[in-house]
């Protein structure tokens, strides 16, 4: 598949053109330190001098990021053919074609929850390579513009893919899409002190959550019905907040829109757009921050606490906050017609 042809060339890329400067900082960062002292003059003098990495970016960087994340990516682009294949109609080819989807208004196809969730993913695959990178690379100054650029091609690849499938076809609106939600993990990583401030998440909304008869589909990823996107601010990240109880307390905003989808049509639910504000439970502060209640704060760097703490970035579980809502729109269904 395209993807997969993708990301393995990102890969073979990242170890054609990872920067000699790179290798021999780590060769010079494993050696073992050389006293100086007066019997060994000229073995201090022979040493090289550590190259100055930059202080913002340069192409002789890319080298190295795209070598750090290279299995990243591999798993990344797998995991994007699973989801197309299952989810997105991908094998069943057809001419290339273009669609106008227009953004949030009524007679959009999804009410713009399909452009959330294309920023949404754009940005999520571009804050976990940002993280690799800077775990991996031996120079990893610019690794949010490195991340940002290769979520956006690899989503803007997505797009092209869809373009062959009647069912979704090319969007220049999810091109758009995409190149926000890159933006924001560019100013979420860059800007100090945000990324502990501020989250972005889905949540697959319950059942109960939910008018009667709507229930998810049968693929990997949860239909727009059932999809909620919410901004979290957290008091775990302000200092004046951190040693206090509202470390675990954050403020949400969050967006859905209902009565879009097939499903809804059929039983004439009518369009509904809402915004929610409320009140949430920081689950990492609780299960990984260092106050003095025992979690697992031992095991937050290791692999698996790292995927959690991942995860609770990006996913909101149920229940676990509450909410005010305003319904600022709503359209009923008259036969196949709308009236406000």
């Amino acid at each position: 598949m395209r993807v997969v042809a993708f990301v393995a060339c990102l890969a073979i890329l990242g170890a054609a053109l990872r920067p000699e400067t790179s290798l021999a900082q780590e060769r010079l960062a494993r050696a073992p330190a050389v006293a100086a002292t007066p019997t060994a003059p000229a073995m201090t003098a022979n040493l090289e001098p550590t190259p100055i990495p930059p202080t913002f970016y340069s192409f002789s960087q890319l080298g190295d990021h795209l070598h750090a994340i290279r299995w990243e990516l591999a798993i990344i682009g797998a995991a994007i053919v699973t989801v197309g294949i299952k989810d997105w109609d991908w094998g069943n080819t057809s001419g290339f074609q273009t669609i106008e989807e227009g953004w949030f208004s009524k007679n959009t196809r999804h009410g713009g929850m399909d452009k959330i969730g294309h920023s949404f993913s754009t940005y999520v695959i571009a804050d976990l390579l940002t993280d690799r990178i800077r775990a991996n690379a031996s120079n990893p100054a610019g690794a949010p513009i490195t991340a940002a650029l290769l979520a956006f091609g690899i989503m803007g690849l997505v797009e092209t893919v869809d373009g062959f499938t009647g069912r979704h076809r090319f969007s220049r609106e999810d091109i758009v899409a995409n190149g926000v939600g890159a933006l924001f993990s560019i100013v979420r990583n860059s800007v100090p002190g945000l990324s502990e401030k501020l989250d972005w998440r889905i949540m697959y909304t319950p059942a109960s959550f939910e008018r009667p008869g709507i229930t998810g589909e049968n693929g990997i990823l949860p239909p727009y019905e059932r999809q909620r996107y919410i901004m979290a601010l957290k008091g775990s990240g302000f200092e004046t907040l951190k040693d206090t109880p509202l470390r675990y307390v954050e403020l949400h905003a969050g967006f859905d829109a209902r009565g879009f989808e097939e499903k809804e049509r059929e039983l004439g639910y009518p369009i509904e757009r809402s915004f929610y504000v409320g009140v949430g439970l920081n689950l990492n502060e609780v299960l990984f921050g260092t106050g003095p209640n025992p979690n697992f704060a031992r095991y937050k760097d290791t692999l698996p606490g790292w995927a959690a703490r991942k995860t609770l970035e990006y996913v909101q579980v149920p229940y676990t906050s509450v909410y005010a809502k305003s319904r600022f729109s709503t359209v009923h269904r008259v036969g196949t017609t709308f009236q406000d």
